[in-house]
């Protein structure tokens, strides 16, 4: 049987903490949550770097949208 990839390498495959946690809502305040899913610049990462799922993705980009212009996040260093 032929291994994959990711199995050559000895990599596992990242999985979404938002769905492991069964999160319906990703909330702008709640900074420490966000923090990890933000470069130096202040950029969002991109869901390789970081596994997000595309659904969580989103909700996460709106909840940084959110609190940029709130003014809890700069949008650029």
């Amino acid at each position: 049987m032929a291994k994959t990839s990711t199995q050559q390498r000895g990599q596992k495959k990242k999985v979404c903490q938002f769905c492991e946690s069964e999160a319906d809502y990703i909330d702008y305040k709640n900074y420490p949550l966000l923090k990890p899913h933000l470069d130096y610049f202040g950029n969002i990462r991109k869901r390789f770097h970081t596994g997000v799922c595309l659904h969580h993705q989103k909700m996460l980009k709106t909840a940084v949208e959110r609190a940029r212009f709130m003014g809890m996040l700069s949008y650029r260093k």
